[in-house]
Parts: C-alpha cells; structure tokens; sequence
C-alpha cells in the first residue's frame, strides 16, 4: 500500500495543531513552528503505519 502523505497544512489544520499543542504542553508555537512539527509528525505516522502494514 502506498501512503500519500501531505506536504502542507492548510489554515485550519495549523490552527487546531497549535490549539492540541498549546493543550498539551502549555505553550504557544507560532505558525511556522505548528507547519514543522505538524508535518513531521504526520511523515513520522506514515513510517511507522508503513512498516506495521
């Protein structure tokens, strides 16, 4: 199976990132901040799916 994973975010998926980051650890990241680790963690899910499949 072929995994597509996305490689940008739009407004409303950045805004809920920041939001669940702000939730979890209490501070606030900037846009570009919640772009980065959003995507990186949607490419490190993709890996492990991949190697679970």
């Amino acid at each position: 199976m072929i995994l597509r994973v996305p490689t940008e975010l739009n407004e409303e998926q950045i805004k809920e990132f920041q939001q669940l980051y702000f939730e979890r650890f209490g501070e606030e990241i900037s846009r570009d901040e919640a772009i980065e680790e959003g995507l990186s963690l949607i490419r490190l899910v993709a890996i492990v799916i991949d190697k679970s499949i």
